[in-house]
């Protein structure tokens, strides 16, 4: 009787010992995505430079914050190219 128990207590503190392995709430391996909620400066250097970064925005995103433009944010003008299409 006493061999049966200090078993099933041995058992019981193995798998005490082995779930409590398993979770584990160190997460400093995992680095989130900078949130970004502002248009960048390298947006502002041409029309061409705005429109990349108009065309990478995901067109399904409806989940983050909008972007926001700053007061001294500003798209220089290009009248000398061809519009480029919208696709």
């Amino acid at each position: 009787m006493t061999m049966t128990r200090t078993l099933i207590a041995a058992a019981c503190a193995a798998v005490a010992l082995t779930l409590g392995g398993c979770f584990d709430d160190d997460d400093d391996d995992v680095v989130a995505p900078p949130v970004v909620n502002e248009v960048p400066d390298s947006a502002g250097v041409s029309a061409a430079a705005f429109f990349s970064y108009l065309l990478s925005l995901s067109a399904t995103d409806e989940t983050s914050e909008p972007a926001e433009i700053r007061d001294v944010f500003a798209v220089p003008a290009d009248d000398s190219s061809e519009p480029t299409p919208l696709t």
